[in-house]
């Protein structure tokens, strides 16, 4: 057998069943080789997207860990306000604008349009069929076993690892990043890695059922892509044992990259690059990390 899992509680059977999660979030824990990247479209003014973000964080999260290192878990999550909604746009009681050009054309080439009802998330990318990727909160905890662990309860291997390197000039507010890329596993096809910047604790006006909260605290925003919305292509054979490094790049601090970020901006430590990995025949993400740009 395998690496066991550490599965407490109730049977496996119930993830891959259940069409609606409850609170309270309490269920067993599956542990995992590999890190899931759920993108989630959401939006100020979208009434049932805080329980969506609720579930993600202390349910799925708390339930899916990492094998090696139970604190952390094998899911990554990102905000996205898509500019495609209606519930996305400004105004006196939502002034403060999430969106962001490379939030806008993911979620374009994930599906979500100007009819997309809100909250959806995106599974690793993973087809959803309808000639989109997008999937309904009752459907991510299905999706995300079927991409962690196998029928027979194994965790599925990890293929290939991303280190991130930071280097933070705090006077100039500019952040250089590189990436070693570990292959673990042979993979066909060819490959990208995209790398961008999430926010953590904006505060910022957001409904919540039908309440308006002045104060709400936003995490895990996308904020802006690195290199490019949908990365950069990784010119090698990524074959087991192969180890590479990727062109530094550097990004500023400020408007060119939000129009919320500007001189007086200062919540670096607040903020994380994720990097994933994806085949860009299929779309479908191999693998996902982050790192704090700034250690508290």
């Amino acid at each position: 057998m395998k690496k066991s899992i550490i599965y407490i509680g109730i049977v496996l059977s119930c993830w891959l069943s259940c069409d609606k999660i409850e609170p309270p979030y309490t269920t067993g824990v599956i542990a995992a080789e590999k890190t899931i990247l759920i993108e989630k479209f959401t939006a100020h003014e979208c009434q049932n997207c805080p329980e969506a973000g609720r579930i993600i964080e202390n349910e799925l999260k708390p339930t899916f860990i990492n094998i090696n290192d139970t604190s952390q878990s094998a899911i990554i999550s990102v905000a996205i306000h898509p500019g495609q909604s209606n519930l996305t746009l400004t105004s006196e009681n939502y002034y403060y604008d999430f969106t962001t050009d490379g939030g806008d054309q993911i979620s374009n080439s994930l599906g979500v349009n100007v009819g997309t009802a809100l909250p959806k998330g995106g599974i690793n990318r993973i087809d959803a069929g309808h000639g989109n990727r997008l999937w309904k909160r009752d459907k991510w905890s299905e999706q995300i076993t079927g991409l962690l662990i196998d029928q027979d309860l194994n965790p599925l291997p990890k293929n290939i690892d991303i280190d991130i390197e930071l280097i933070l000039n705090e006077m100039n507010k500019t952040l250089t990043v590189s990436s070693m890329i570990s292959v673990l596993n042979d993979l066909n096809g060819n490959y990208a890695l995209a790398l961008f910047v999430m926010e953590d604790g904006i505060i910022a006006p957001q409904k919540d059922g039908l309440e308006l909260i002045e104060n709400y605290k936003h995490d895990h925003v996308y904020r802006c892509p690195i290199n490019g919305w949908n990365g950069e292509p990784l010119n090698t054979f990524l074959q087991q044992g192969i180890i590479f490094s990727t062109t530094e790049k550097t990004i500023a601090f400020n408007t060119d990259h939000n129009t919320n970020w500007d001189s007086e901006w200062d919540n670096m430590n607040n903020c994380y690059v994720v990097g994933y990995i994806y085949n860009t025949e299929t779309g479908v993400i191999e693998e996902v990390t982050k790192k704090r740009v700034q250690d508290e």
